[in-house]
């Protein structure tokens, strides 16, 4: 009788058991198989956030970059518990927090007549075509669309009867606060999530009046997070540089390419100032003004009708959705056999419903990238919070019947799936060849530089941010220091300028100053740059400010294989 009673309270247990288990076993396997890789821009963030960058001076914000407030949050750990890379950690933990609430929500959506062996087939399958790509890269950007998806989803399946939110609200408040958390680490995605979900919401529910109050926290937060931003950014001071450049300059100029030709400008002074700016190497605020940087701005005609930013719009928008078919079509895929099962003799506001979810993420896809633009970070975790919603509308009511057409179903899936494993593992050894290039581009340039100043700018970053990886501390002990400048905002950013300054004892607004202080120092220094953003600083102080940098090319640098140049100063004028 008592083997009878622990088998039945085994039995009970297994399907706990299993899920409590399943996230660890997928993110680690994921972690093994796949590799986990800083991707793009995060390891610049990780260095300057983690205060690598800046010794003896802790940089608590990076502001629109993303990780508002949360970075003071970062700098507590760094400052007091040094030695860790923290930000890998914190952006591990919150991805594993929203893979385990996306697999709970999906668990419990389920009847209970579905056995534990379809619940775990069911959510392996959804962790890999929604969780396993964001495993793999590390970007603030997938972190922030994750948790907030995940967040708003929960607060759907999980809150949907009435009366539930005061009863359970210590699980209420957790996941509107875990939400503020994603928002805070980039606004942006808050923004697309919270109008992605609210279509789904509608349709999940039946109900407006229940959409509204689960969705009026988070609308508060992202409404006022955005209009502090905005209004930040129309108040910013005169030694606010970074503010008056970043979005909407930043956006025109390499999101809408939306830039004059180089033909329309008058003398040689403007031509070498456009040539600058147009590099987005905005290191001289006062000749590069943002009243001279509008100014190479083309107008535009109203917001949706410019046949020229539609042409653009289009152009993007086949290149991401060529480059990523199989997500496509499986979100195609699910969207149809939705609409085959809907009864549409319901009500037309359900049918309304599910017409507005089915071409939310489309048009949300469109208006973005008409406005900003699309790319992988931001458009791969939105097709997998749609593709999510998906998953759980279809298996609210699922009752497994199996046919012929059932099997062919199932089939389809199960190759499509197959095939978005084959591109995660491509992509994987991409990023792995990627990493080991950038280490030995490192290793060079910790030959040419050791045990001396670097001097760098932004296109050479990967070979410094990418040649670690997540967990990994930087180690740029090799060189005295290493400095940022002609490299975008960065120089200007609060904790940052205050260190360049605290360093050469000089105004950072005065462009040739920081040269100066280098030129003093000119026999420990190596510049390192793509030659041709080299030769733009060079004519630029040259025609400005008179000012000669005197710079020859390093000998072990001369591989042409190299994306970057390494460059130390002469002597004399005449080397």
């Amino acid at each position: 009788m008592r083997i009878c009673k622990l088998n039945n309270s085994l039995k009970q247990l297994y399907p706990q058991l299993l899920f409590a288990l399943l996230v660890p076993m997928l993110m680690t396997a994921t972690y093994f198989f796949f590799g986990f890789y800083y991707s793009e821009y995060e390891g610049l963030n990780t260095a300057l956030l983690s205060g690598s960058l800046t010794p003896g001076m802790a940089f608590r914000s990076v502001y629109f970059s993303g990780n508002l407030c949360i970075s003071y949050f970062y700098s507590f750990f760094y400052q007091h518990y040094p030695g860790i890379q923290w930000i890998s950690w914190f952006e591990y933990l919150w991805m594993f927090i929203a893979t385990c609430l996306s697999m709970f929500v999906l668990q419990v959506n389920l009847p209970k007549s579905i056995s534990a062996q379809a619940k775990a087939a069911l959510m392996l399958t959804v962790y890999i075509l929604v969780y396993a790509d964001h495993n793999i890269h590390l970007i603030y950007t997938r972190v922030a669309y994750m948790v907030c998806g995940a967040a708003l989803i929960s607060l759907v399946v999980l809150f949907s009867e009435d009366g539930v939110a005061k009863r359970k609200w210590h699980f209420f408040v957790p996941l509107n606060l875990f939400f503020t958390i994603g928002t805070l680490i980039r606004n942006e995605a808050a923004v697309a999530c919270f109008l992605l979900l609210i279509p789904f919401s509608l349709f999940y529910l039946k109900d407006i009046k229940k959409t509204v109050l689960l969705f009026l926290f988070p609308f508060l937060v992202v409404a006022g997070q955005s209009l502090f931003l905005t209004v930040d950014i129309k108040n910013a001071q005169a030694d606010e540089f970074y503010k008056q450049v970043e979005p909407d300059i930043e956006e025109q100029f390499i999101a809408r390419e939306n830039l004059i030709p180089l033909g329309m400008m008058k003398t040689h002074r403007d031509s070498v100032r456009y040539g600058l700016a147009k590099e987005m190497t905005l290191s001289d605020p006062k000749v590069l003004t943002p009243a001279f940087l509008r100014s190479l701005i083309l107008p535009e005609n109203i917001i949706f009708t410019d046949l020229r930013q539609w042409k653009r719009v289009l152009g993007e928008l086949k290149w991401i959705t060529t480059q990523y078919w199989y997500l496509v079509l499986i979100a195609l895929f699910l969207s149809v056999t939705l609409l085959k099962h809907h009864d549409f003799s319901n009500s037309k506001k359900s049918n309304f419903y599910l017409f507005a979810f089915l071409v939310s993420f489309w048009g949300l896809t469109v208006a973005q990238t008409y406005v900003d633009k699309v790319n992988e970070r931001s458009w791969l975790p939105y097709i997998g919070i749609f593709i999510l919603c998906h998953f759980l509308i279809l298996t609210r009511n699922w009752r497994p019947r199996f046919s012929p057409k059932t099997y062919l179903y199932f089939s389809v899936l199960f190759i499509l799936v197959l095939v978005h494993v084959y591109h995660l593992k491509m992509e994987s050894n991409l990023l792995k060849n990627d990493f080991t290039f950038q280490k030995q581009q490192f290793e060079k340039i910790k030959t040419i530089a050791s045990n001396k100043i670097l001097l760098i700018n932004s296109s050479c970053f990967n070979s410094l941010f990418l040649s670690s990886k997540p967990f990994q501390t930087f180690d740029f002990s090799p060189f005295k220091k290493v400095y940022i400048t002609d490299s975008y905002i960065i120089p200007f950013l609060p904790y940052y300028k205050q260190y360049l300054e605290t360093e050469c004892s000089c105004n950072i607004y005065a462009y040739p100053s920081f040269w100066e202080y280098i030129i003093i120092h000119k026999n420990e220094v190596v510049v390192v740059s793509s030659p041709e953003r080299m030769e733009a600083i060079r004519q630029y102080l040259l025609a400005i400010y008179r000012l000669q940098l005197p710079l020859k090319e390093l000998p072990e640098t001369m591989n042409n294989s190299l994306e970057w140049k390494g460059w130390e100063f002469a002597n004399n004028h005449s080397d």
